[in-house]
């Protein structure tokens, strides 16, 4: 079976298309316009841990911010924390009600979505101050962590057992926060291929149930 085909669904089966309201918008989103927003959140996650990645290898951050270097890092950071969120909600929008998914891929949506909001509240606050910010938003660092990688197990269990993206893809999907962690500097170009692949994976979905 074509990774990105939806899976086949027996007679009275509600298939993704049924629930999107049909071919007409396949992801779910409603009006035209939001529909656009909301497919181009993988690209912008994949655009921003992609500029996140390279300037953190060109340029070592200091805080507090010395140099538009640091604003960059962080803002960066950001906005893809920001558009993970949104990137996860279509990855689930997509998938609907296709077989697989279930409560199981909405559990690892909302544990991964809640753990970049909760991660990106410091991070902002760190852009917006130009230093790090008060305890009490500090301390929201390790509990965001722990929610996003949380929420990569059940993802990737949702993920593999619809077959919308890649099962490969689907397989390494618990590995990706670890290994960007362990490649420092680098380590958002991880977070980069994620998104890419999964919103060619999701554009490609989508266009094949526009036909």
């Amino acid at each position: 079976m074509d990774a990105t085909a939806s899976p086949g669904a027996p007679a009275g089966h509600t298939t993704p298309d049924d629930r999107a309201g049909g071919t007409d918008d396949p992801a779910g989103t409603g009006a035209p316009g939001r529909r656009n927003l909301v497919a181009a959140a993988p690209a912008v996650a994949a655009a921003a841990a992609l500029t996140l990645g390279v300037t953190q290898i060109l340029h070592r951050q200091t805080v507090p911010f010395a140099s538009v270097g640091d604003y960059v890092c962080e803002g960066a950071y950001a906005l893809y924390l920001t558009a993970a969120v949104a990137a996860v909600l279509t990855l689930r929008r997509v998938h609907g009600r296709a077989r697989g998914w279930g409560r199981v891929g909405d559990a690892g949506t909302l544990l991964y979505g809640l753990g970049h909001a909760v991660v990106a509240i410091p991070v902002t606050a760190t852009f917006v101050l130009a230093t790090n910010p008060p305890d009490p938003l500090g301390a929201l660092y390790a509990p965001g962590i722990v929610l996003w990688l949380a929420g990569l197990v059940p993802l990737a269990i949702a993920a593999f057992r619809s077959a919308l993206v890649p099962r490969a893809v689907a397989v390494a999907l618990p590995a990706t926060l670890p290994l960007t962690m362990a490649l420092g500097a680098a380590g958002p170009l991880v977070e980069a291929l994620t998104w890419a692949v999964l919103g060619w994976s999701i554009a490609r979905a989508a266009r094949r149930r526009a036909r």
